[in-house]
């Protein structure tokens, strides 16, 4: 019996080693620590902390730290950060569409006029929360009497919080070497994002789409395929997708301006 005690008492001990090493070494992994200094450079730099108290936002930080620990420490890195920013990068994009001004006022996403996305639909905001399910479903658990300037306050809260969140897997992705010195893949794969958001959301609503007829029928598709180029561990997704409708009518956004 005491032979058995003593075995399990080592397991234990070994284990909690072994935990605590793992923390340790996470916390001098050098891509965990530059992606924390940027998370909080870029917190500091946007409106946030207008819309969330200082309880929410140590939840908040928490939370993407433990995200980027688990990054960090995971088997593949560069594909455990793929997918988190890919599936941060499509809730974003369902709000980034809502908030980009229309012309002549400034566009600080430098997506407006990118193909597919138009900058109007902040007039059409109250018609989209009631037509998208996501969103009513967030803004009618917020509230239960929804007007056109809680929506909007809502909606830029929610776009700021993602905001942070995936320029910080952004951060972290460059850090780990994931990207292309010459055409880099993030912004084109936002605009993907975006502009697939911008066609459902004029759907649902009954908006004329921002393409034109014709391509409006394979853009979204399109579109989406950037998101699985991504998943699927192509080295320069960006080039992937490119290449892969070179020869058809599908709208390439160009961000070399």
């Amino acid at each position: 019996m005491t032979s058995r005690l003593g075995n399990l008492f080592r397991r234990q001990t070994a284990v909690q080693t072994e935990r605590q090493t793992a923390v340790q070494t996470g916390r001098q992994n050098p891509v965990l620590l530059s992606t924390v200094d940027k998370s909080s450079i870029i917190y500091d730099q946007i409106p946030l902390k207008n819309f969330v108290g200082d309880d929410a936002r140590g939840v908040l930080a928490r939370n993407l730290y433990l995200v980027i620990n688990e990054i960090c420490n995971s088997f593949d890195p560069v594909m455990a950060c793929r997918e988190k920013l890919a599936a941060k990068m499509i809730e974003f994009a369902s709000y980034q569409v809502l908030v980009i001004p229309p012309p002549p006022e400034n566009d600080p996403s430098g997506l407006r006029s990118q193909p597919g996305i138009s900058g109007g639909l902040k007039e059409h905001l109250g018609r989209i929360a009631e037509a998208n399910s996501h969103l009513r479903s967030e803004i009618y658990g917020k509230t239960k009497l929804p007007t056109l300037d809680i929506i909007w306050d809502l909606v830029q809260q929610s776009y700021w919080q993602t905001h942070w969140f995936l320029e910080t897997f952004n951060s972290a992705r460059i850090e780990l070497g994931d990207y292309s010195k010459d055409r880099d893949w993030y912004m084109p794969f936002k605009h993907a994002a975006c502009a697939n958001y911008e066609h459902i959301y004029r759907r649902e609503a009954g908006l004329p789409p921002a393409f034109d007829e014709d391509t409006a029928a394979l853009a979204p598709t399109a579109y989406s395929i950037f998101t699985d180029i991504v998943l699927s561990g192509a080295k320069d997704p960006g080039l992937e997708w490119r290449d892969y409708y070179k020869d058809s009518n599908i709208p390439i956004p160009n961000f070399d301006h």
